[in-house]
């Protein structure tokens, strides 16, 4: 049987297919930094799910947990993507479907106008015959969409006569901080990997007003910030005790819990994470098997020869300093009175694992978690 390879690539409500999949992704890495988008692998599997039929779309339909009427999948996603369009005015957060056709093959036609229409997907037909050339060109759309960030997500190694279809998708996030961190505040300080382990971290620190609270519920502070002119913000997630994360992470899906504007004494790693996961075994967890499988039936992505996954992998990105989640240089120069500076009425001192998301009121667009500095 032939093969399909699924790429996704990113630079962040309860019982979500999002929230499922990170649970896992975040339990089996949960000794290491972790940068992931859930949301990017629900979009790339929803496009295979627009191809498929009998028990590979039940499957696929049950896990993604999509409405079996592909016209709602399709009005979904169309949505989320035309929403996305001009959206941000300083922060950058760009979503791009591709498709990379082997040119002995043909999509279907009514697959090719579904994906080019509702999820922005072109089809480009490339030669297979020459596994370097290939590799290259997909790379760069990668390389292109990601601003660098990403470069290589295939190898020639990684393709061959075989290959029918790689499907990408790619999330790139870029924003500046409401409130900046000030470089000269920044030291270096200890972060508690465990109880009896620290390493040194590089600690940026500000005090300022955010959304915040000390939730008994999470048993973890939590605090919002914001970005420049955006409607997204990363929420931090600090569970109290240091080796709390765990926990923590099984609680926060679909997190919409109570904040308040507080004055908080705020202290957070700079740190920057590169990771990827070949994506199969978590998705055979969660009931998508057959899509997999040489029973696999997506006879409405390519007409002749039948086809399944071959590989489903994800490669993340995030840097996150003084300046955003991405490196940029902005300078303000206020001038204002001196006046008494008032005692903060919360200290957030990231010094332990805590977990992170890039969101908005909707949607979160990036997930992960930073446990061990220098990794």
């Amino acid at each position: 049987m032939k093969c399909l390879g699924l790429l996704f690539l990113a630079v962040s409500v309860a019982g979500r297919f999002t929230d499922d999949l990170y649970k896992l992704l975040g339990k089996e890495n949960g000794d290491k930094n972790l940068i992931c988008s859930p949301l990017s692998v629900e979009i790339a599997m929803s496009m295979v799910y627009m191809a498929a039929e009998g028990n590979t779309a039940a499957e696929l339909r049950k896990v993604l947990k999509l409405p079996a009427d592909k016209k709602e999948v399709s009005k979904k996603y169309k949505e989320l993507l035309t929403g996305l369009e001009g959206r941000e005015k300083v922060a950058i957060l760009d979503l791009a479907n591709r498709l990379y056709v082997n040119n002995k093959f043909q999509l279907v036609p009514e697959y090719n106008q579904v994906v080019r229409d509702s999820f922005k997907a072109e089809a480009e037909a490339i030669s297979m015959a020459n596994p370097g050339n290939a590799a290259s060109i997909i790379n760069k759309w990668v390389n292109d969409q990601t601003s660098g960030r990403i470069k290589n997500i295939i190898s020639s190694t990684d393709i061959n006569s075989d290959l029918v279809v790689v499907l990408l998708n790619a999330i790139y996030f870029k924003g500046q901080w409401k409130y900046n961190f000030d470089p000269k505040f920044t030291r270096k300080a200890d972060f508690q990997v465990t109880k009896t382990n620290r390493l040194p971290v590089e600690m940026m620190s500000q005090t300022d007003s955010f959304r915040a609270a000390n939730l008994k519920s999470l048993d973890a502070k939590v605090i919002e910030l914001p970005y420049r002119n955006s409607s997204l913000s990363m929420l931090i997630f600090l569970p109290n005790k240091v080796d709390g994360l765990q926990e923590l992470e099984s609680k926060i899906a679909g997190f919409s819990g109570p904040l308040k504007e507080l004055r908080v004494r705020l202290k957070l790693p700079k740190f920057k994470i590169e990771f990827s996961a070949d994506l199969i075994k978590f998705l055979e967890k969660m009931g998508i098997r057959e899509a997999f499988s040489n029973s696999a039936k997506l006879s409405g992505l390519v007409s002749k020869p039948a086809v399944k996954i071959g590989k489903a992998f994800q490669k993340a990105f995030i840097e996150v300093n003084e300046d955003g989640a991405e490196a940029a240089a902005v300078t303000m120069v206020q001038i204002v009175p001196v006046s008494a500076v008032p005692l903060p009425d919360m200290e957030f001192i990231a010094d332990h694992p805590f977990a992170y998301v890039i969101r908005d009121e909707n949607t979160i667009y990036f997930q992960g978690h930073f446990v061990k500095p220098g990794m």
